[in-house]
């Protein structure tokens, strides 16, 4: 849901969660305004104080959505104005804090909530589809333009980061890594993907000179014919003779 201008009063979120409900215990939740069910899922709105209607007063707001959706199996969202009384957002307190890595690289995470609300988001989707599980790049950019579309500068934008995180997460093949409890930085997480490549384009290589038909990449004079071995897995020259060489010397 659009964050729309407040000029009202107070502010009502409801948020969509699958859950049994004991989700509210967990996290010692205030006692909600109103509560509906609809099979696994059930919808929580709670009325809170404030309009929140300038850019940090969305911050906070969108602080305490991300909050949700990093402790739970939140779906969908919704904010509207409304004239009863509220309560202070210090009483969501129990919901998991945003961990903010001060290394995390190219990203402004303590003005940035935009881009920690979908990464949180996607996420939660990980471990609702459990990890090692491909997440439809659909879902996230679906949740940012619902959800952030006003404050982002245009669409271009909001589907840079979906993309930038999706990407990230494909690299390191859909798991949630972890560092000392802090979370990863980019710089890690490329780490991480660089390796996987490496190891990805060595079992290409391999592949080809091991195979059945590995005799018709070597030449008359016994040598590797490394044009033809990387043309064939699609690999550069100076590779396969790193690793053609590693493998003869390994025989």
């Amino acid at each position: 849901m659009i964050l729309m201008k407040l000029y009202k009063k107070n502010t009502k979120l409801s948020i969509t969660i699958i859950g049994d409900g004991q989700e509210i215990f967990d996290y010692s939740l205030p006692h909600p305004t109103k509560y509906t069910r609809n099979g696994n899922r059930y919808t929580l709105e709670y009325t809170l104080n404030g309009y929140f209607n300038t850019k940090s007063s969305y911050e906070y707001l969108n602080d305490i959505i991300a909050r949700f959706t990093l402790s739970m199996k939140v779906i969908d969202t919704n904010i509207s104005s409304t004239k009863d009384k509220g309560l202070e957002l210090s009483y969501f307190k129990g919901l998991k804090s945003i961990i903010r890595p001060k290394n995390y690289e190219s990203v402004d995470v303590g003005k940035d909530n935009v881009f920690w609300s979908i990464k949180l988001y996607t996420e939660a989707l990980i471990r609702e589809y459990g990890e090692g599980k491909l997440v439809a790049y659909s879902l996230l950019e679906s949740y940012s333009m619902n959800t952030f579309i006003d404050r982002a500068k245009d669409k271009s934008t909001l589907k840079a980061k979906c993309r930038s995180i999706w990407n990230w997460y494909n690299d390191i093949e859909w798991i949630i890594p972890t560092r000392k409890g802090k979370g990863m930085s980019r710089a890690e997480g490329a780490k991480i993907a660089h390796t996987k490549l490496a190891a990805d384009t060595k079992r290409k290589i391999l592949s080809v000179i091991t195979g059945i038909f590995q005799d018709e990449y070597k030449k008359k004079s016994g040598k590797w014919n490394i044009s033809k071995i990387a043309k064939d897995s699609k690999t550069s020259r100076n590779t396969v003779m790193k690793y053609t060489k590693e493998y003869d010397s390994n025989k």
